[in-house]
């Protein structure tokens, strides 16, 4: 099927597709030429993005906003090196008036043909197919396949945000045959990929989907209050594993469960500290050239934790943005439990992976701001302040 574009939209989508093409690169096998395709790739969604703000009728106080705000954005990418918040603040402006489901299909679209191009590549040996082993000591033969992606955990992990996709597109029609299909696939994926935390979310999601259409109307607000709070109370418990984690005992036998990742996040944070926002240079942040605990090398710590990442890479107030995207596509799907549902195992998800900056999740935050206004939410927080007031006011 031809998907047919508006003339004020092909810039956006035309932007959008080369940055996700090219933040998609970043999974498949690096030979080295890759990165420069993507750093090519990603200039010119800079271009596009930034020619279409230009041809966009906003009022004088929404540009004057916006270029505020990229002018922020702007100084802390020349500061760093990285460029990724002030594309997705020109993203956001550009996604006022766009379609969000057809923003969910065309990264579906790019998923599915980015999985079956690197599979043909692999296929034909253009691609290697990695094998590697978990990392624990129970289980060391190495049979997990990557094929052609740069890590074994990478391909479950996009079925699994193909399902996501779907349900965010299709909602209240939802079909189950679709949703079962899904789970076939990830098993079938899985016993090639060994991918345990993916296997579990797609399995656990997929269940949830099914089941849910039995739950009552007013079981919706747990699952409402549920997906506001799934930020917060991921980023604290991620963030006190690496103190409790020192403690030993049952902390060493939860980090061994998640293969270490937050022993290295420790080794990882003791080197560049804490910060309430992160200055620090793309260069500086990853390389940290240091001897792990079982006497390896490491040249670069992977953070595969979504929110220790943000945490350590852009400092702790970041935290407050995801919060408020949290609560956004909460207050958008209040009325869905499957979506709802499924935008808390997204969140699940980056306490297991690291998606949270990257192009799996860059839907959600488009969804989360494409209609957002500023001027209603400093309303809506005030006339609670107020009630407060009021209510303590009636106490005494």
């Amino acid at each position: 099927m031809i998907t047919k574009f508006k003339k004020d939209e092909i810039l956006f989508y035309l932007s959008y597709i080369i940055l996700y093409i090219s933040l998609f690169i970043g999974d498949v096998y690096n030979t080295g030429s890759m990165d420069i395709l993507a750093r090519y790739l990603r200039m010119g969604s800079y271009v596009l993005i930034f020619i279409s703000c230009i041809n966009m009728r906003l009022k004088k106080k929404d540009f004057f906003r916006m270029i505020a705000v990229l002018m922020v954005t702007l100084l802390y990418g020349v500061k760093t090196g990285d460029l990724y918040w002030s594309v997705l603040i020109l993203l956001i402006y550009n996604s006022k008036k766009i379609n969000i489901e057809r923003v969910y299909k065309t990264s579906s679209r790019i998923i599915v043909i980015g999985i079956i191009s690197v599979l043909i590549l692999c296929m034909f040996g253009v691609l290697p197919d990695i094998l590697t082993s978990r990392n624990t000591v129970e289980q060391i033969n190495y049979n997990r396949h990557s094929f052609g992606f740069y890590h074994s955990n990478v391909l479950p992990l996009l079925i699994f945000y193909l399902e996501v996709y779907y349900i965010c597109i299709a909602k209240e029609k939802i079909r189950n045959n679709v949703i079962v299909f899904f789970m076939l696939l990830a098993g079938v994926i899985n016993t090639f990929c060994h991918s345990r935390n993916a296997l579990i979310l797609s399995l656990a999601l997929s269940l949830f989907v099914i089941f849910v259409k039995k739950m009552k109307k007013g079981e919706y607000k747990i699952l409402y209050q549920t997906t506001v709070l799934s930020i917060p109370c991921m980023s604290i418990f991620s963030f006190s594993m690496l103190f409790l984690l020192l403690k030993g005992g049952i902390w060493n036998t939860i980090d061994t469960f998640f293969s270490g990742r937050f022993r290295l996040a420790i080794f990882k944070m003791r080197r560049i500290g804490l910060h309430l926002i992160n200055i620090m240079s793309n260069e500086s942040f990853v390389s940290d050239n240091i001897t792990y605990v079982n006497g390896k090398d490491i040249s670069s710590i992977v953070l595969d934790n979504g929110y220790l990442y943000v945490i350590l890479r852009y400092g702790i107030l970041i935290i407050l943005v995801y919060f408020l995207i949290a609560y956004c596509l909460a207050k958008k799907n209040k009325g869905n439990a499957c979506v709802l549902g499924t935008i808390i195992a997204v969140f699940i998800a980056n306490f297991v992976d690291n998606d949270l900056v990257d192009y799996s999740f860059l839907p959600f935050i488009l969804w989360a701001f494409n209609n957002f206004k500023t001027d209603g939410l400093i309303k809506n927080v005030g006339k609670k302040v107020d009630r407060i007031y009021k209510g303590k006011i009636e106490k005494i």
